[in-house]
């Protein structure tokens, strides 16, 4: 994904900001699917705007909003111009003539890079008769959620909308709005530079192109690092990540806390989202999250979902019940005073009320502590009879601005 940074000329000439005469179908040959962590094909997005009636909109998503993720933040701070390019040349495929981007409101050098680079842009005249501008998301949870950042962009509250109509069919002002990840953006740039072979030379047939994983502080070389689509996270986590501090770790969640864990044994598992869902896990944003070497996985469950129970908005009651009795259970387990019955009760509750929430957000909760509870049982175990398990208890609570500035690993 290497392309000149902040330096418009340099950018220009290596083919930026030159358009393509049909990059629906360069995209729709290229297969392109979002990098945001639902892996939905861009072409159907795309399509979907386009059936609805005109005038549309563009919201190039940084919100970046997942604990240990920092791979959009770097991407905005190193490329701006690959973004703002790729959101342009978004905005023209679906006919918008309104692009916001829409940036963590505490990512101060994406932020800084962004503005830079749009100076730039509207100086040389590149997006006359589009409104373009930065828009500071908050740095909350659902913020990036695609209706919570419509919901934003118009009123100030960051909420997700009641579902349907989705954005791409009324979105912001209740025109057809395309939400795309930044990362997403990034490679449109370059898929309307390169063409589609250019793009299918790299990942999978499924899922081509290559992705973005932010490696945590547990490993050697802590960053964010460009991959193929369909590498192995094990070889990954060797070859980039050095290994890890602590020796070999007792498990790995691939795509963020939400993401279900995989045993120390089953690491050779291919990054794509249907062989990392096929594992028991999600590829989501490719925000690594360790277990470290005699740590306690209740103990990360619990963080987890206290992050979870903290982060939702209070706009749905059903959601703020779930993801409470979650973090209750979880707090009571690790205290050694739940019952069986309770982690039983845990799936039911949710099948109950997540058809009546606005956003997935209850739902992410649960794979981290089912996942948990099959993978580390013997922790499990020793926890529910009360226990002293005699692992780390780190009592971290997660946030979303939780780890450093990445430096040194430039996508």
């Amino acid at each position: 994904m290497t392309a000149p940074a902040h330096e418009l000329a340099a950018y220009r000439a290596a083919g930026g900001y030159a358009g393509h005469a049909d990059l629906l179908a360069e995209v729709s040959a290229a297969g392109l699917r979002g990098r945001g962590g639902a892996w939905f094909p861009v072409e159907r997005k795309w399509r979907t705007a386009l059936a609805a009636p005109a005038p549309r909109v563009l919201i190039a998503n940084g919100a970046e909003d997942e604990p240990g993720s920092r791979k959009d933040r770097r991407l905005m701070a190193t490329q701006p111009h690959l973004v703002i390019d790729g959101a342009l040349a978004s905005a023209a495929a679906i006919g918008a003539d309104t692009v916001r981007l829409y940036v963590n409101a505490h990512a101060a050098p994406a932020l800084s890079a962004m503005r830079a680079a749009l100076h730039e842009v509207l100086t040389a005249g590149l997006a006359d008769g589009v409104d373009i501008a930065v828009v500071e998301a908050p740095a909350t949870y659902v913020a990036g959620e695609d209706s919570a950042a419509v919901e934003y962009l118009e009123t100030g509250v960051a909420r997700p909308r009641t579902k349907p109509p989705y954005p791409a069919h009324a979105g912001l002002h209740r025109r057809p709005t395309v939400v795309s990840n930044v990362e997403t953006l990034a490679h449109v740039a370059l898929i309307a530079r390169h063409g589609a072979d250019a793009f299918r030379a790299h990942g999978t047939e499924g899922c081509p192109g290559t992705m973005l994983l932010t490696l945590p502080e547990e490993c050697r070389t802590p960053g964010v690092y460009e991959v193929e689509v369909g590498s192995f996270l094990d070889e990954v986590l060797t070859k980039y990540g050095d290994g890890f501090t602590d020796g070999p770790a007792r498990g790995v969640q691939v795509g963020g806390p939400a993401s279900g864990w995989l045993p120390a044994d089953a690491l050779h598992v291919a990054l794509d989202p249907e062989s990392v869902a096929a594992a028991g896990s999600t590829l989501g944003c490719g925000a690594v999250r360790v277990l470290a070497a005699g740590h306690c996985a209740v103990d990360a469950v619990t963080s987890t979902s206290e992050f979870f129970a903290r982060e939702q908005c209070g706009k749905c009651p059903p959601c703020r019940m779930v993801t409470q009795f979650i973090h209750g259970v979880s707090k009571a387990l690790l205290a050694g005073k739940a019952a069986a019955a309770q982690l039983d009760t845990a799936p039911t509750l949710l099948a109950q009320v997540r058809p009546n929430t606005a956003c997935a957000l209850p739902s992410f909760a649960l794979p981290p502590m089912t996942s948990a509870r099959e993978v580390f049982a013997e922790d499990f175990a020793t926890h529910l009879a009360g226990e002293e398990c005699g692992l780390v208890h780190r009592g971290r609570s997660l946030r979303i601005e939780d780890v450093p500035e990445p430096e040194g690993a430039t996508p």
